[in-house]
């Protein structure tokens, strides 16, 4: 007969050999057509990268509805069959469930279907982002309840980005994220401090969140590959002609809405051209605040400097106009991280803007930007009038940001965090 210690032997070590690849549950969107699952295009690239570091992976995402789906303009979709090896997936779609009634309908059978995928998977990382249909939190929950260790990953401080982003909203929607911000920090404060590993992409959110875990690491989850950073002859090509163009060139790469204040945008770049900078300037993207973008572009005198391109799918002619821009102009007021801001400095592209943590973090030590404080676009005007009359500094700025950006690249940042990952999960 067999002691009771020796029973445990042998049932964790049935689980162990069962228990294989990792489990992701995710906030970005599954979508349905037929049979076919497709998901954003650079969420395969990171699969893959995943995949090969772990051999297989299972991924729990909301299936978005839709009529949703062929609303939205911000999102280039794959068909997740042509990722390399397509046999290494596995991709389970979790219900659309971001009002309380729904949420509270659906938990019951999506908690249980997520204690099924955590118990046969070996690395259980989850990625948060709200409240109700936060199924990355309630996936956190019941790891933790089965006494599995996990890792929490996130890009942006949800609390503080509810509350920023909506400072411009109706009386109504102030006070319901007034009401909500608090209890988002404290259910997402309670996951962090029972999870085993934190990672947390950039500044911003390390600052937030590593108080909370024992164990944070800053990193940052970006899908540029090595091949994709700007080759020494083109940057120094790039440093040179920046000391005599005539037109400064600026761009920027994300949606218009309120986390990105396109209008202070707008309002910076009028400021430089008021300051007498001949410059011509591209929004890359799409989103609610278009309509009051072109208006006040309008009414500026701005149409013949500003180009609005709308959404772009086409990563090769982004990175194309990133490559042939001098700068790349931000004003993002939420504490977030984007890929955009690294994508630029891969390209050679010095990255002026909004001071963040996450900005001042990419630069430092390394150089190829210069920040002025948030909501300061006066300032920031003034900062591309400086640089347009002081080419020797931007052209040094040039350099800085493509030496900066060679540091960047998908196969490295995933490979460092797969190593995280093994070692503190196994």
């Amino acid at each position: 007969m067999l002691t009771k210690a020796r029973e445990y032997e042998i049932v964790s070590y049935r689980q162990s050999v069962q228990q294989k690849g990792m489990l992701l549950v995710l906030p970005v969107p599954l979508r349905a057509k037929g049979k076919q699952i497709f998901l954003e295009s650079q969420a395969c690239n990171g699969l893959e990268q995943w995949a090969n570091n772990f051999g297989s992976v299972v991924v729990a995402a909301p299936l978005l509805p839709e009529a949703l789906a062929t609303e939205g303009k911000t999102m280039t979709w794959r068909d997740t069959a042509t990722l390399a090896g397509p046999h290494r997936f596995e991709f389970v779609p979790l219900p659309w469930a971001y009002s309380l009634p729904k949420f509270l309908s659906n938990y019951p059978s999506v908690r249980a279907s997520l204690g099924e995928l955590i118990s046969r998977c070996r690395y259980l990382q989850f990625a948060i982002g709200g409240l109700f249909g936060d199924w990355a939190a309630v996936a956190a929950l019941e790891a933790h309840k089965q006494g599995r260790p996990y890792s929490i990953h996130t890009d942006r401080v949800e609390h503080e980005v509810m509350l920023r982003s909506r400072q411009g909203a109706t009386l109504k929607t102030r006070l319901k994220s007034r009401a909500m911000a608090p209890l988002i920090a404290s259910y997402h404060k309670q996951i962090i401090k029972n999870c085993a590993l934190g990672l947390w992409h950039g500044q911003d959110c390390y600052s937030a969140y590593s108080p909370f875990c024992q164990n944070s690491h800053l990193i940052h989850d970006i899908h540029t590959k090595p091949s994709d950073s700007i080759g020494n002859l083109e940057l120094f090509k790039k440093a040179r002609c920046a000391k005599s163009d005539e037109t400064i060139r600026i761009c920027y790469a994300g949606r218009i809405d309120p986390m990105k204040a396109p209008l202070d945008w707008v309002k910076a770049v009028g400021r430089a051209r008021d300051l007498g900078v001949n410059l011509h300037a591209t929004w890359m993207g799409d989103g609610s605040l278009m309509t009051e973008m072109k208006a006040m572009i309008a009414e500026m005198g701005l149409s013949s400097v500003i180009e609005l391109t709308g959404f772009e799918s086409d990563r090769k002619k982004v990175f194309k106009k990133i490559s042939e821009s001098h700068l790349m102009l931000f004003t993002h007021v939420t504490p977030e991280s984007p890929r955009c801001l690294i994508e630029s400095l891969v390209r050679g592209t010095p990255i002026i803007g909004y001071h963040s943590d996450y900005a001042d973090d990419l630069v430092n030590n390394h150089g190829g930007g210069m920040f002025v404080p948030v909501e300061n676009w006066e300032q920031l005007g003034n900062l591309i009038a400086q640089l347009s009359n002081d080419r020797e500094r931007l052209s040094t700025l040039i350099q800085e940001a493509g030496k900066n950006g060679t540091r960047f690249n998908d196969q490295a940042v995933f490979h460092e965090r797969s190593e995280l990952i093994k070692k503190h999960l196994a």
